[in-house]
C-alpha cells in the first residue's frame, strides 16, 4: 500500500507536465492519482503484459496494482512477475530499482515455491492457459502437473521433475492422460501424458508441439517431441481446443515398444 501512496504523489508531478499528457503510462499515473485505478489497469495491461518487448515502467506499475488489489483482483504472483520483468532493465525505466526492491523485500520472502512459480510467469507470459492437473495412475501413485513442473507421488514419496518450456507466449493445451496395457496376458498398465503447446513465430504465425511423457514409478520420462504437428496464422484463442488424436497418433506394439507419428 505504501508504494501506491508514493506513486501518487509522483503521479501528480508527472501528469502535470503537458510533454507526458498524451502517454498511456502518464495517463495511467494521473488515474492512479485520482484514484481511478481500472482506469489506470486498462491503459498498462497492453504495455505491461505483452509476451514480447513490454515497457519496464508499466510493468512496475502494473505491479502495484496487483500487489494492492486496486483496479484488478489482488494477484501476488503477477505482481511478482511484472516486478521481476521490470527489474531486468535497470537503465531505461525510473521504477526498475524499487521493482528490484519490491522483488526482494516483498515477494523473495514468501519461499521457493512460490519465487519458482513467479519467475516461470515471468518466462512464459500471463495468458499461457496452462491447467494444473493430477492424474490418479493407481493405489498411491499419482502426478500433479503444474507451471514447476511434474510432482509425482509413489508409495508415500515425491518427486518433481521440471517438464514445462519456459517459452515466451506460449500457449498450453489441456494435458492428457492415457493408460496402455502391455501386451501379454498379464501385461500391466503404463501411464503416459501429452502436453501440446502452441508458439509464435512473429514471421510464420503458430506452431503447435506434442511432448509425450511416460511416468514409471517416481519418474517423468520424456520419450517423444514432435514439432509442427500444426500450423495457424493467428494466435489460438481459448475456445480453440484439439482432440489430441486429431493431430498425433501412438500406440504400443506387440514387443512393447512405443511408436508415434503425426497424422496427416
Amino acid at each position: 500500500m505504501r508504494s501506491l501512496v508514493r506513486l501518487s504523489a509522483l503521479a501528480l508531478v508527472v501528469a502535470a507536465s503537458p510533454a507526458q499528457a498524451q502517454s498511456p503510462i502518464a495517463g495511467a499515473l494521473a488515474a492512479i492519482a485520482h484514484g481511478e485505478y481500472e482506469r489506470a489497469a486498462e491503459l498498462l495491461r497492453p504495455i505491461a503484459e505483452t509476451d514480447r518487448g513490454g515497457d519496464p515502467t508499466a510493468q512496475f506499475l502494473m505491479g502495484t496494482l496487483y500487489e494492492n488489489g486496486r483496479g484488478v483482483p489482488q494477484r501476488l504472483l503477477h505482481a511478482c512477475a511484472l516486478y521481476q520483468r521490470s527489474a531486468f532493465d535497470l537503465e531505461s525505466s525510473p521504477f526498475s530499482a524499487q521493482a528490484m526492491r519490491l522483488f526482494r523485500t516483498v515477494m523473495m520472502p514468501r519461499g521457493p515455491e512460490f519465487i519458482g512459480d513467479c519467475q516461470m510467469l515471468a518466462r512464459i507470459g500471463f495468458d499461457n492457459r496452462f491447467e494444473p492437473v493430477t492424474f490418479d495412475l493407481g493405489p498411491g501413485h499419482s502426478v500433479a502437473w503444474d507451471l514447476r513442473g511434474a510432482t509425482v507421488t509413489y508409495q508415500g514419496r515425491s518427486k518433481v521433475t521440471p517438464v514445462v518450456p519456459p517459452v515466451p507466449g506460449i500457449v498450453f493445451l489441456p494435458l492428457q492422460h492415457t493408460a496402455l496395457r502391455n501386451p501379454g496376458p498379464a501385461g500391466s498398465l503404463r501411464h503416459f501424458v501429452e502436453m501440446l503447446f502452441w508458439a509464435g513465430n512473429s514471421a510464420e504465425g503458430w506452431s503447435l508441439t506434442w511432448y509425450l511423457f511416460e511416468v514409471v514409478r517416481e519418474d517423468v520420462v520424456q520419450i517423444a517431441v514432435l514439432n509442427d504437428v500444426k500450423t495457424a496464422r493467428e494466435r489460438p484463442g481459448p475456445n480453440d481446443r484439439i482432440d489430441p488424436r486429431t493431430v498425433v497418433s501412438f500406440a504400443l506394439q506387440s514387443d512393447g515398444r512405443l511408436n508415434w507419428s503425426i497424422r496427416r
